[in-house]
C-alpha cells in the first residue's frame, strides 16, 4: 500500500526483508541519550531501537495501546489500587551478555528521583509513588516504594491509586539500567543497551551510529522486529536543507519529524510523485504560546489577557503550515482526540481571526499599561522561529514590543524556556512551542503544563508558565480519582476552562504534520501515540 497518507492508520509498503542502514536526519541533536533524561517525542521513539522497557507502545497503527515488554503481562493491582506489581520475562539481556533482571529496572526507577544530577526527563513517579522522600540512589540507597521480592518481581507502592500506571512504565526511564554500570550524569555518553541495537558511536551534535546488538534475542521481545543491519542519524543539518537532501533521496527518514518546512511543502504538494510518498497525520499536538507568569509585566493575568487578544491567529496559523496540512485553529487546549475535546473559544479573535485590538486594548488598561510593554519572546529555528517573529507582528498593533530569541534547539527545553533561571534572566515572557500527551489521556497531555507541582527550576521544566494554582491542582486530583467516566470528562474541562481563565497557554493550532518517506522505507507507519513515524518498525526495500 503506498499513496498520500498511506502510512496513517496504517503500514505502508509491508515487508519482512532484512538487512540494509537506515538513515536517518534531524536538525539537531537528541535530548539525551539517556533514558532517565530525554523528554523529545522522537527521542523516545529512536529510544525504543536501543533500550526496552517494562511496558511499551505497540505496534498497531490503529491505537496508542500499551502491551508487555520486558513485563510478562501488564501490571496486577492490589491493595486498592496502591500496588502495581509485575513479573519480568526470562532471557532478556544487556549488550553486555548480563541477563535483566527485577532490580536492573527497580535502579532505572530510583534514577529517576535524582534530579540534581539526571534533570530533564519525566517525573511522575516522584509525586506518585510513595517514597518517603528518597533523593536518588546517587545519596539514598534503595527506594522504599520499589521492591524486588525476587529476581524476577518487581513491585510498586503508591500514594494514591493511578489507574494509568502502565502507561508510566511505558516511558523510557524505565529502561533496566545495571547499577555496577551508571555513571550517574556522564551515562548518556555509552548507555548499556538492552533493545536490538546498541551505540558503535556517538558523536554529540553531529551524529549517531547504531549496530546491531548481537545479545538481543527476537523470541524475548514482542515489540521490536529489528530489520536494518544499521542505522545512522546526521544531527546539526539546517531545516531547509534537510528537507531538500530528503526529497533527493539522501537520507530515508527525518527522524525528528518536526514535518516538512513551507519551501519543500509546496514542492511536495505540486508533484504527485512526492506526494503519494507523504503523510499528513493529525499528530495530537498542540502548537501554543506560553505566557509567563513569573515575569513582569506578565505577572499580571490583564497583560497576559492582551497578548491572547492581540494575537493574529490567522497569521499564526499560516506560519505553523496552514489550515489543513498544518493543522487547524486550536481555541483551547486538549485536543480533538481526547474524550474530554470541547472546542470552547473563551478569547475569540473576530471573524476574521486577526485578534480583537479593542478587548487587547482593555485588558493593557486594567494592566495599568495602556500604551503597551516590552517582552521577549523565546523560540526556536524553522518554524518556530517564523512564528515567533508572526507573534511579535501582530503583537505590535497594540503597542506590545517582543524581541525574538532564537535559542538552541537541542537545549531548548533543558536549559533554554525549560529552565526557570533562563526565562527570568533573558526576560522570557513568551514562548513558542508545542506539545503532545506523554501517554494518550487528559492527564498525561494537561498536567505536566499546568500542575504547580510538576515545576521544575533547575531545567527540563515543562510547565513553562509555572503556574501554580491550588483551584487546578485540586481539580486534578479529582479527576484522576473519579470513577464515572462522563462525570471525569466534565472535571477535565473545568481544569481546561481555569487555565484559560489565568491566561498562560495561548493555543494555536491543533498540530497536523507533513512527513516525506522514501521510496526504499518499508512497514512505515504514524504510530498513534506520538504523531510520528515509528522508526524501530522501519525496513529497507533494498
Amino acid at each position: 500500500m503506498t499513496g498520500w497518507n498511506a502510512a496513517v492508520g496504517a503500514v505502508a509498503e509491508p515487508s519482512d526483508r532484512r538487512g540494509g542502514t537506515l538513515a536517518m536526519v534531524a536538525s539537531a541533536d537528541v535530548d539525551s541519550l539517556d533514558p532517565a533524561r530525554t523528554y523529545y517525542v522522537w527521542s523516545w521513539l529512536l529510544q525504543r531501537t536501543m533500550h526496552r522497557t517494562l511496558m511499551a507502545f505497540g505496534t498497531d497503527p490503529r491505537t496508542p495501546a500499551v502491551v508487555p515488554d520486558l513485563a510478562c503481562e501488564p501490571g496486577e493491582v492490589s491493595d486498592g489500587g496502591l500496588t502495581w506489581t509485575y513479573r519480568i520475562r526470562g532471557g532478556a539481556r544487556f549488550e553486555t551478555g548480563e541477563e535483566i533482571g527485577a532490580r536492573d529496572i527497580a535502579h532505572a526507577v530510583e534514577r529517576v528521583f535524582a534530579q540534581d544530577v539526571l534533570p530533564g526527563g519525566p517525573t511522575y513517579l516522584v509525586d506518585l509513588l510513595d517514597h518517603g522522600g528518597y533523593p536518588g540512589p546517587y545519596r539514598g540507597g534503595r527506594c522504599r516504594a520499589v521492591e524486588c521480592p525476587d529476581a524476577r518481581t518487581l513491585r510498586f507502592r503508591l500514594k494514591r491509586p493511578f489507574a494509568d500506571f502502565d502507561y508510566l512504565m511505558a516511558q523510557p526511564n524505565t529502561a533496566p539500567v545495571p547499577a555496577h554500570r551508571d555513571s550517574g550524569a556522564a551515562y548518556g555518553g555509552a548507555p548499556v543497551c538492552s533493545g536490538p541495537y546498541r551505540i558503535h558511536r556517538y558523536e554529540p551534535g553531529r551524529s549517531l551510529h547504531l549496530v546491531r546488538n548481537t545479545e538481543w534475542d527476537g523470541s524475548t521481545d514482542p515489540v521490536r522486529r529489528a530489520l536494518p543491519d544499521a542505522l545512522t542519524a546526521a544531527f546539526g543539518v539546517d531545516v531547509d536543507e534537510l528537507d531538500r537532501r530528503l526529497l533527493a533521496g539522501e537520507f530515508h527518514v527525518d527522524v525528528e519529524g518536526r514535518g516538512i518546512q513551507h519551501k519543500a511543502r509546496d514542492v511536495i504538494l505540486a508533484d504527485p510523485a512526492l506526494r503519494a510518498r507523504s503523510d499528513n497525520p493529525a499528530t495530537g499536538f498542540l502548537q501554543y504560546v506560553t505566557v509567563q507568569t513569573r515575569v513582569p509585566p506578565l505577572h499580571d493575568v490583564h497583560a497576559r489577557r492582551a497578548v491572547f487578544y492581540a494575537a493574529d491567529k490567522a497569521a499564526l496559523l499560516e506560519a505553523r503550515g496552514g489550515d489543513g496540512v498544518g493543522g487547524s485553529l486550536a481555541t483551547a487546549l486538549i485536543p480533538p482526540h481526547l474524550p474530554s475535546h470541547s472546542g470552547a473559544d473563551p478569547y475569540p479573535s473576530g471573524p476574521d481571526l486577526t485578534g480583537d485590538l479593542a478587548a487587547a486594548r482593555a485588558e493593557l488598561a486594567a494592566a495599568g499599561l495602556p500604551d503597551g510593554f516590552e517582552t521577549a519572546i523565546a523560540t526556536q529555528p524553522g518554524k518556530f522561529e517564523l512564528v515567533a517573529r508572526t507573534l511579535a507582528a501582530g503583537l505590535s498593533r497594540v503597542g506590545i514590543r517582543a524581541r525574538v530569541e532564537v535559542l538552541d534547539t537541542a537545549s531548548y527545553y533543558r536549559s533554554g524556556l525549560g529552565h526557570p533561571g533562563t526565562v527570568r534572566r533573558l526576560g522570557l515572557g513568551l514562548g513558542v512551542t508545542d506539545w503532545g500527551a506523554d501517554y494518550p489521556t487528559e492527564y498525561g497531555f494537561l498536567a505536566p503544563l499546568v500542575d504547580g507541582r510538576q515545576i521544575r527550576q533547575g531545567g527540563g521544566n515543562f510547565n513553562f508558565a509555572e503556574l501554580d494554582d491550588p483551584a487546578v491542582e485540586r481539580l486534578i486530583d479529582a479527576a484522576q480519582s473519579c470513577a464515572d467516566a462522563a462525570q471525569r470528562r466534565r472535571i477535565w474541562r473545568q481544569v481546561e476552562a481555569t487555565v484559560m481563565d489565568r491566561a498562560v497557554i495561548l493555543p494555536m493550532a491543533h498540530d497536523r504534520t507533513l512527513h516525506h518517506r522514501h521510496p526504499d522505507l518499508t512497514n512505515v507507519y504514524v504510530h498513534p501515540a506520538f504523531g510520528l513515524y515509528d522508526i524501530q518498525a522501519m525496513g529497507l526495500a533494498r
